[in-house]
């Protein structure tokens, strides 16, 4: 069993995985599959180069995870390709490969497997990838953590710090590691219902996630890109031009977006947020397409859409008072 862990251990760093640990199978496991005896978890950095924001205000913001190539994707190929060590050790052994799709605790298993720790913001931190890391497990029915420790648990690292929580817009970090999913602007992006009017604002120009939470974080200072799958940026990329997405039509979603690591939210989701973007940043150019989008067949849209107009004339008309006033 020792040697299974050495052989997994050293694929994954062929592999290019941040860290692969081996936790046994809590009941949190068992109750989604009821075979399960052991997990392997493993975690990779997925942070993108840096792109240079641009200057006007036409342009939408997404999270650094869905940037580049789909996590999903190059966490899977890389599980299955760790599998194959299993597979060899035990080959009668039943495995299910798990990347976000069920719903296994991955955080709580990350730690019970010893390969990061929670922050007061509520993602694992890797080392050396702070906690720019998705996650992913193999469940299997080979008896790996028959007879092997839990790993020490690794400390936190956070201290006294909370500025995590002082920086999220809708004080949705209600208490260390405690996130308020209702409030979570990540959560907002991907949420198919409208979006409360008062919670709007703190989208700013975001179509997908949010990362204010882990760009202020200390800890992730000085993080670099590791992972050469992330490496290249791809549509929508990560400042996408507002209006393409405002007036993207079923077959382009289909050709551009769909297989995009943001896709599967929806072109309806897409088109919600990147008309709250417009609001947000004043984008008057962005008001032809939105009264287009006041005759949609979807209420959300429709009411979306005219809030939107209603905030983008109300920062054009203050901006211009504002002027004025200067000038007086």
């Amino acid at each position: 069993m020792f040697h299974v862990k050495h052989l997994l251990s050293t694929r994954a760093r062929k592999l290019g995985l941040a860290a692969v640990g081996i936790a046994p199978a809590i009941h949190e496991a068992r109750d989604v599959y009821g075979w399960a005896e052991t997990l392997i978890c493993a975690a990779v950095s997925y942070l993108p180069p840096e792109s240079v924001p641009p200057a006007n205000a036409g342009s939408g913001l997404v999270a650094r995870i869905a940037r580049s190539a789909d996590y999903h994707d190059v966490m899977r190929a890389k599980l299955a390709s760790l599998a194959e060590v299993l597979n060899s050790a035990y080959p009668a052994a039943r495995i299910e490969i798990c990347v976000d799709t069920n719903p296994l605790p991955e955080r709580k298993l990350a730690v019970l497997a010893g390969i990061g720790w929670v922050g007061k913001n509520g993602c694992v931190y890797v080392e050396n990838c702070g906690s720019w890391v998705a996650l992913g497990e193999i469940v299997t029915d080979a008896p790996i953590s028959s007879g092997i420790g839990p790993p020490r648990p690794l400390p936190s690292r956070c201290g006294d710090c909370t500025l995590c929580m002082d920086a999220c817009p809708t004080g949705a970090i209600t208490s260390p590691g405690v996130i308020d999913r209702s409030r979570c602007v990540s959560e907002l992006t991907q949420q198919a219902e409208s979006i409360h009017v008062e919670l709007r604002s703190a989208f700013g120009a975001r179509i997908y996630g949010c990362d204010i939470c882990q760009e202020v974080c200390p800890l992730n200072a000085g993080t670099e890109p590791v992972t050469p799958e992330f490496a290249q940026e791809v549509f929508p990329g990560a400042y996408p031009e507002l209006v393409p997405l405002l007036n993207v039509t079923a077959a382009e979603f289909r050709k551009k977006l769909s297989s995009s690591s943001i896709g599967w939210i929806g072109r309806t989701r897409i088109r919600r947020n990147a008309a709250i973007a417009a609001a947000n940043t004043g984008c008057t150019d962005a008001i032809p397409s939105l009264e287009a989008m006041r005759s949609n067949q979807h209420a959300m849209l429709r009411e979306t859409a005219e809030w939107a107009i209603k905030e983008i004339r109300r920062r054009v008309s203050n901006t211009r008072y504002g002027e004025a006033r200067r000038l007086t």
